[in-house]
């Protein structure tokens, strides 16, 4: 009893309760954390390499190639008249 009765004056004596603080940041939104950054970079290549110039590959026209395919076609001995329509 001897301690309820030091509780019931604690309480009468005791402060009104403070209004809590207003939070400093909006409800719903969370601070940006700091990341570490990815020890693999794909936005750029790696140090010290560069990538190979593709290779260029000769341009030929249509009469070149038609001129090749006939010269094959005689030396193979094959007949043209099927390639072509009637």
């Amino acid at each position: 009893m001897k301690y309820l009765r030091k509780f019931e004056k604690f309480m009468e004596n005791a402060e009104p309760a403070v209004k809590p603080a207003r939070p400093t940041t909006k409800p719903g939104t969370k601070p940006e954390r700091r990341q570490r950054p990815s020890p693999i970079r794909r936005d750029r290549p790696a140090p010290g390499t560069e990538p190979a110039p593709k290779a260029e590959l000769p341009k030929a026209s249509a009469k070149e190639v038609t001129d090749k395919f006939i010269k094959l076609a005689q030396e193979e001995g094959m007949d043209l008249k099927k390639y072509f329509k009637d």
